[in-house]
């Protein structure tokens, strides 16, 4: 009997949060921490790069990849055909060939493959891409941001970048000399496709090795540690040596939005997973993310969501 999530061509109708498969909330800390999906986190895998084909990993497991993270590893998807749906965050895509979606670590995402979809994932540990990141800070900042770019299968930019990631694979299955060295290179040529995606994605483009970028990048992980606090802007500025303006003005110049928008989202990002992930009462999210007064909380995300807390609970 088909499935009543899918229509007579196989693809998903209805979104991942609102079927019969929907896995129970959970506490952020129970959702799973991997290396590869469904295996054991102490299982490193010992190359500079994995890669496999979506399907390798997604049909045995009837198409769906539940809730879950990594810990200190970037992943890299290229849809080649079919589609689904994606949720990272809290946050649900449409996936569609020609596809691309970069998931910076910790990212809790869950995927719902229409039946046959093909197409690339890259699994990059973040030492990895440590070398490239101190040769151009500028990568840094725009990888460490979750994305979806739907560029449709006549992309130009797409059809190298899945030349690339085959290239990539070919390596992969193969033993031969220089093997880790051959794995590195393709891994980081695969992350600097990712960042131009990524850069016109924000609309933003910033010169090699910058300082611009190492600031964002500074910024982005003091933030990462201290959004909870609800520090003001002056306050990160004067920590990292610049005035507020400045930093504002280099975080347009960089990502394409400003820095107090940096702030926000990642007060969302975190909103979004309690939200989704946890039975938590909205009063007890808030406290937790440094809000003093629920009610406030709930105008700041619905702001930004589009709908109260509770309603984007039940929606999702």
């Amino acid at each position: 009997m088909p499935s009543p999530l899918l229509d007579r061509n196989g693809a998903f109708t209805q979104p991942i949060g609102q079927n019969e498969h929907r896995v129970a909330r959970m506490s952020l800390a129970s959702v799973p921490a991997y290396w590869l999906y469904d295996e054991p986190r102490e299982q490193r895998f010992p190359d500079a790069l994995h890669i496999e084909r979506i399907s390798a990993r997604s049909a045995p497991r009837d198409w769906r990849i539940e809730p879950h993270r990594h810990q200190d590893m970037a992943q890299f998807f290229l849809i080649a055909s079919g589609g689904g749906l994606v949720r990272v965050d809290g946050v649900e895509h449409r996936l569609i060939p020609g596809t691309v979606l970069l998931l910076p670590p910790l990212a809790i995402h869950e995927f719902r493959f229409n039946p046959d979809t093909e197409g690339f994932v890259a699994s990059v540990a973040t030492s990895t891409l440590t070398p490239l990141f101190e040769a151009e800070p500028a990568l840094g900042a725009v990888l460490s941001e979750a994305f979806v770019d739907r560029r449709g299968p006549n992309d130009a930019g797409t059809a190298e970048l899945a030349m690339t990631m085959e290239a990539a694979l070919a390596e992969f299955g193969r033993n031969r000399g220089s093997r880790e060295l051959a794995l590195a290179a393709h891994a980081r040529l695969i992350a600097i496709w990712f960042a131009r995606i990524a850069r016109s994605h924000a609309v933003a483009n910033s010169g090699s090795n910058d300082a611009r970028a190492v600031l964002v990048r500074r910024f982005i992980e003091r933030v990462e540690s201290h959004f909870h606090t609800h520090e003001p802007l002056d306050a990160y500025a004067r920590d990292l040596g610049v005035t507020g303006p400045h930093l504002t003005r280099v975080c347009r110049e960089v990502l394409g939005h400003s820095a107090m928008r940096v702030i926000q989202g990642r007060l969302m990002i975190e909103a979004r997973r309690d939200l989704v992930y946890t039975r938590s009462p909205v009063s007890q999210i808030a406290f937790r993310l440094g809000f003093s007064d629920p009610a406030y909380f709930s105008r700041f995300f619905a702001a930004r969501a589009g709908m109260s807390p509770s309603e984007y609970r039940a929606a999702g």
